[in-house]
């Protein structure tokens, strides 16, 4: 694949993405979550038109682009062995980093019903965004530039595919405070190293995906009320942020060499 192509394929990933991350509002739905006291979620997109662009970028990909997605089957294992930092957040968002108020309202405010809503939204909007970003992102843009770039292709293309991923997240600063925002969009673009990384030694767009909505799904349902009341709100650059990029960056880098030094490959650029 010739350079052009390539950033013409790019480009129009990223021109699918933007229109489709407006455009998300036509689905939402309102669900009536709520406690014994108060509603928790009101409108809520689950990613209905996300899994529309996923299946049609997909398609698309495959028949026009020549890009095969879908690489192979299995290789879970190495949501464990290279995507260990999402495991580790998403530990954290169920237990340190959760919002105390959530657990007391699943524990003892809401009934069998509003649970079941609660965390079967959260599963579905989870896995249609992971669909989404991991299937446009790693599968589409990314697999351009590993056929496209000639020099260090795993490199260039797990790091532009990575700050792509990151700046997307900007769009939400029409709807979010500045530095939750800025924040959010380093620490995405550190957690797209990682997946880049997974997706690119996996050969399985599943097990990225997997790993994302697990990601998701547990920032979602255990952060709900900070994220519906806007309470996690900062106005300085999160230092845990930054570390989970640094963080990112050298795991994505060790990963590649431990994964190369077993194909017989000794470069340290590859």
């Amino acid at each position: 694949m010739s350079l052009k192509k390539m950033w013409s394929i790019a480009f129009w990933v990223l021109l699918i993405d933007f229109i489709a991350l407006n455009l998300v509002g036509i689905t939402t739905i309102h669900f009536y979550i709520t406690t014994t006291s108060k509603e928790v979620i009101g409108d809520l997109d689950p990613g209905i038109l996300r899994l529309v662009f996923a299946v049609a970028i997909w398609n698309y990909a495959k028949r026009s682009w020549k890009i095969d997605i879908m690489h192979q089957k299995g290789g879970y294992i190495h949501m464990f062995k290279e995507g260990w930092l999402l495991i580790v957040l998403t530990v954290l968002n169920v237990t340190l980093a959760s919002d105390t108020i959530v657990w007391k309202s699943l524990l003892y405010h809401m009934n069998a019903m509003n649970i079941s809503l609660a965390f079967g939204v959260g599963l579905i909007e989870a896995l249609f965004v992971g669909m989404f970003e991991e299937i446009s992102i790693r599968g589409a843009m990314m697999g351009a530039m590993l056929q496209g770039f000639k020099k260090y292709p795993v490199m260039k293309s797990i790091f532009f595919s990575s700050i792509v991923f990151g700046s997307l997240h900007m769009l939400n600063y029409l709807v979010a405070p500045f530095w939750d925002t800025t924040n959010q969009v380093i620490y995405a673009a550190g957690l797209g190293f990682v997946l880049a990384t997974v997706y690119y030694i996996s050969k399985n767009i599943w097990v990225s995906i997997t790993l994302h909505a697990i990601m998701d799904y547990s920032a979602f349902v255990f952060s709900m009320h900070s994220t519906y009341v806007n309470t996690a709100t900062t106005n300085t650059i999160d230092l845990m942020s930054v570390a989970i990029f640094v963080v990112g960056i050298v795991s994505s880098y060790i990963s590649l060499l431990i994964y190369n030094r077993k194909q017989g490959k000794k470069d340290l650029l590859f």
